[in-house]
């Protein structure tokens, strides 16, 4: 189910929890209470559909995932054991046997469908040279062996052909749905937008309940400046803070002054 598909059934389901939290809206708004009936109860009926269908859609694509991965392993046993066997004797057999040579390999990078039908077709010309194959060194059932591979391979096609199938199906399900509960969530909202409007609180309710979440977003704090630590310097002057020290002679206090045309501290000492 895409994102804005499960997006959109949250909202729908958030529609049908709203009604049953609000079972008086309905039979108060009049006449258009019984058209609120019958689309509260499709919609519900789109609810149920989404979430079957859209676990169809995952189920089926693993299904799909699964038989994928054994055909490769199927492909590699008919192609790499049953049919290169065959062709490997009859290779040998060139030039002794006559029309044996036709007995050839297909392509490595053909599909899966066209491997079956090249393996078939090796069956049937392989027949024809059964008994002096076998002569050679085959088992004496390597046309059932080679049938069996064929038709576990071709088995295993129709199984991934029928999960992409029942998949496609879902997803085509799903799409109708969603539009078909977006129609419906409109209609609603155009009947009890007359039937709440003296009612601006559960409006506003309703309205929330319907809306479709888009992306949420992160709001960043901006986190407070940090204090001046006592005794550094000025970020905008350069220069020390102004504090007060004891005089080395006396207990008076002095005060640290500024000089305008040096950047040194020059002592005040108080007066005598």
């Amino acid at each position: 189910m895409k994102t804005k598909q499960s997006r959109a059934l949250q909202a729908f389901r958030r529609v049908e929890a709203w009604f049953a939290e609000h079972p008086e809206i309905i039979p108060a708004s009049g006449s258009s209470a019984q058209a609120l009936t019958n689309q509260v109860t499709a919609l519900t009926g789109v609810i149920t559909r989404m979430t079957e269908q859209g676990t169809e859609q995952a189920t089926q694509r693993s299904q799909a995932m699964l038989v994928a991965k054994d055909e490769a392993t199927l492909r590699a046993e008919l192609r790499g054991l049953h049919m290169k066997a065959i062709v490997n004797v009859a290779t040998a057999l060139r030039g002794q046997v006559p029309g044996v040579g036709v007995i050839r390999m297909p392509a490595g990078g053909i599909r899966s469908e066209n491997l079956v039908a090249s393996a078939e077709a090796l069956a049937t010309t392989a027949s024809v040279y059964k008994a002096v194959l076998v002569e050679r060194g085959l088992p004496q059932d390597f046309l059932e062996q080679l049938a069996a591979a064929t038709s576990a391979l071709k088995s295993s096609i129709d199984a991934r052909g029928l999960a992409l199938s029942k998949r496609t199906g879902a997803t085509k399900s799903v799409a109708g749905d969603h539009d078909l509960g977006r129609r419906l969530v409109s209609m609603i909202d155009a009947s009890l937008a007359h039937a709440l409007r003296n009612d601006p609180a559960t409006l506003a309710s309703w309205r929330q309940a319907k809306r479709v979440t888009i992306k949420s977003s992160v709001t960043r704090s901006t986190s407070a400046a940090a204090p001046t630590a006592t005794g550094t310097a000025s970020a905008v002057t350069g220069m020390a803070p102004l504090t007060l020290v004891e005089s080395p002679a006396a207990s008076t206090p002095v005060s640290l002054a500024q000089d305008p045309g040096t950047s040194a501290s020059v002592p005040e000492t108080a007066a005598a």
